[in-house]
């Protein structure tokens, strides 16, 4: 098995029996003498030696859990924690960077892959501005963490995957606890008739919004759509195409109960996105045709804003009223906010557009470049209601300009090598795979526009993971020369 690995060495299995030996012992006292929390002990010990002994295994399976991990905002000292999951990443990372100490271990081919120098940039600049951070520890705590979330999950995760098989492992766990997470949370949410202002925490203590649960369920939504329609590219009988196809339905409808219209918007763009490359659509031309609309968004901004003073509609329970709000820039406080928190953050990096206030600032440093005539009724000087409620403009006021630059070049180049990959692999278990990552990190690239949430494991995990395997088809599963002929001949 993956997960539980055969205990071939003596030090492993004298470990395994200390563990037990640990276990027992403990079972006794706690019985005796009620002292029931110490059972936690040996698991705490049994993670630990996984963890050490099977690190590279051990970090796909914590990986796989952090959907149903518990967010804890205050766990003393004004520091946040997320349990189980970051105590355990932050071991792997120190293991890993032991390991490297000990025996370095670097592969030109991964560190010289253009993903791979975009993250770098992305993280370098990042660092850069943490130097010149209005707030040097706050920025410190913040790239520390982004720091051990890349190099763990793109690094050390796109080695692991030169295995293909480890792929689909990782694809299979972290969806089957998605799928455990939202039928959980759809349990609560039908006791309140799924009404919407039941929504907004129903996914409670799991995620602390339905923003950030919807975005989560995203990233899997795609996996079960090609097991579900191409399942006989990986093993999958026929038969078994109906219940994925059920389990996918779920999927959908968690989301749909969620009303995080952001999410509805980022799966049509990545059912958008997957037209252009059944068209064959050259990567150059979308770009072209990007630049070209944001040109004339800039150019025709009042006339747009005019426009869109007219929808009135609010949020509502009803869908498609719903829907409809997304455009209300006039009564809707949530849109209100979120243009309120972007017009900040072009103020920001107006004042400082080298390097920003520093990552992770935003949220404390916001509240000076309100205006009283843009704020809504949600508005906030104490920075506890959210960021900059964009991946995009939160990367810009944080490290300036070449934040933002280098944020988007990880996001331009990954889709571009994902259009070269599917371009190059003829219909089979590698393009497939392919559209199982880049179609989930579409959603969150869309999503992030309206939000941000990649400093949470939720979604740092499989933000990272999911471009590692992009990068890893790229580099180690090239379709033989021979299937492709045997492919294009049926």
């Amino acid at each position: 098995m993956f997960i539980l690995p055969q205990i071939a060495k003596k030090s492993h299995r004298f470990a395994l029996l200390a563990v037990i030996l640990l276990t027992a012992t403990l079972c006794v006292f706690a019985t005796v003498y009620q002292y029931y929390y110490l059972l936690l002990l040996p698991v705490v010990v049994g993670l630990l030696l996984l963890a050490f002994f099977y690190t590279d295994r051990s970090l796909l399976f914590f990986g796989s859990l952090v959907p149903l991990s518990i967010n804890f905002d205050d766990v003393g000292g004004g520091l946040g924690l997320t349990l189980p999951t970051e105590p355990l990443f932050i071991l792997l990372f120190l293991f890993i960077v032991f390991r490297w100490l000990l025996k370095p271990d670097i592969r030109i081919e991964m560190l010289s892959h253009p993903i791979s120098i975009a993250i770098l940039a992305y993280l370098v600049w990042m660092w850069i501005a943490t130097i010149f951070s209005t707030m040097p520890l706050v920025s410190f705590k913040f790239v520390i963490a982004r720091t051990w979330y890349i190099v763990l999950f793109y690094f050390t995760v796109l080695g692991i995957f030169r295995n293909f098989k480890n792929i689909h492992w990782f694809f299979k766990a972290f969806t089957i606890t998605t799928l455990g997470l939202v039928i959980f949370t759809l349990t609560k949410h039908a006791a309140d008739g799924f009404i919407r202002s039941s929504s907004y925490g129903i996914s409670w203590p799991f995620f602390p919004d339905h923003g950030m649960y919807a975005a989560a369920i995203a990233f899997a939504v795609f996996i079960l759509v090609m097991y579900g329609f191409a399942g006989r590219h990986f093993g999958i009988s026929l038969p078994f195409a109906p219940a994925i196809i059920f389990l996918l339905a779920i999927l959908i409808f968690g989301i749909v109960v969620s009303y995080t219209r952001a999410t509805w918007l980022s799966l049509v763009a990545a059912i958008a996105v997957y037209g252009i490359l059944k068209l064959r659509i050259k990567f150059g031309w979308v770009l072209l045709t990007l630049f070209a609309a944001l040109s004339y968004g800039i150019a025709q901004q009042d006339q747009i804003m005019y426009s869109l003073e007219a929808n009135k509609q609010g949020s509502s329970d009803d869908i498609e009223g719903h829907v409809k709000s997304v455009s209300n820039v006039t009564t809707d406080p949530s849109n209100l906010e979120r243009i309120n928190r972007w017009k900040c953050a072009g103020r920001m990096v107006s004042e400082r557009p080298w390097f920003g206030f520093g990552p992770g600032t935003y949220v404390f440093q916001y509240g000076a470049f309100q205006k009283s005539d843009e704020l809504s009724l949600i508005s906030t000087f104490a920075g506890d209601l959210g960021d900059a409620h964009s991946e995009y403009f939160s990367a810009m006021s944080e490290s300036g300009y070449m934040g933002l630059i280098t944020w988007l070049s990880v996001v331009l180049t990954t889709l571009g090598v994902s259009f070269k990959v599917f371009y190059r692999e003829p219909p089979g278990k590698v393009r497939y795979t392919l559209l199982m990552a880049l179609l989930g990190l579409i959603t969150y690239y869309v999503h992030a526009f309206l939000n941000n949430y990649s400093q949470y494991d939720k979604i740092a995990v499989p933000l990272w993971a999911f471009t590692a395997v992009i990068a890893a088809l790229d580099l180690y599963h090239r379709t033989p020369e021979s299937d492709v002929a045997t492919t294009e001949t049926e």
